[in-house]
């Protein structure tokens, strides 16, 4: 009895000790973004409460504002070059940790993928094949699609969180291509929406 009484008050602090994502917003460091400090990343998440227009003058003089907050996720607008997601993830040992997702807009969207645990220490991050984001339709030949394959270079991975379920769905960037040429290169881009399973997402 006494044991399962132990374990259940373990149980509870844990759960008591994991922070919404709106805690964990504000308690990022400042380090990751610069030109955000705490009090604008607080004054962001406090307009969002009051269903008012959540947008900030950062640092930089430029714009910023939360998109979405949930309680396990977020989007925000970091400048005009740059968005950031986070959502919070259970692990097989009750720990959760946040992945985050920055995508920087250049000639075509490039992300990061990176993951934290509630202190915001890091954990790593995650890499994708580029050659797995492509397959050769049935009518195409072998010749055609290293072709088109060719032309998607420098390769770059595009990023996005689901606001809804533990899933990032991962595409190819295209670069800067006439719209001629992107017509033909874009069947043989894929799109895939990869599950998180406690460890990574697949």
């Amino acid at each position: 009895m006494r044991k399962l009484l132990i374990c259940s008050l373990l149980l509870l602090a844990l759960e008591a000790s994991a922070k919404s994502m709106k805690e964990m917003w504000i308690a990022m460091p400042d380090s990751m973004i610069p030109y955000l400090t705490k009090n604008l990343r607080t004054e962001m998440a406090d307009l969002v409460a009051m269903n008012v227009h959540a947008d900030v003058k950062n640092k930089l003089q430029g714009a910023s504002k939360i998109d979405t907050l949930q309680e396990t996720y977020l989007k925000a607008t970091l400048n005009k070059a740059s968005v950031i997601q986070m959502r919070l993830l259970p692990t097989s040992g009750r720990d959760t940790v946040v992945c985050v997702v920055r995508n920087f807009f250049g000639p075509a969207t490039e992300s990061e993928v990176s993951f934290y645990n509630q202190n915001w220490e890091p954990l790593g991050t995650q890499a994708f094949r580029t050659a797995d984001l492509t397959q050769k339709p049935d009518t195409m030949s072998e010749e055609k699609y290293k072709q088109l394959c060719a032309m998607v270079d420098p390769a770059m991975i595009h990023a996005e969180l689901s606001a809804d379920r533990d899933e990032l769905v991962i595409t190819l960037s295209v670069p800067l291509l006439s719209n001629e040429i992107k017509k033909q290169v874009n069947p043989v881009i894929l799109q895939k929406s990869l599950k998180w399973n406690g460890k990574t997402f697949n």
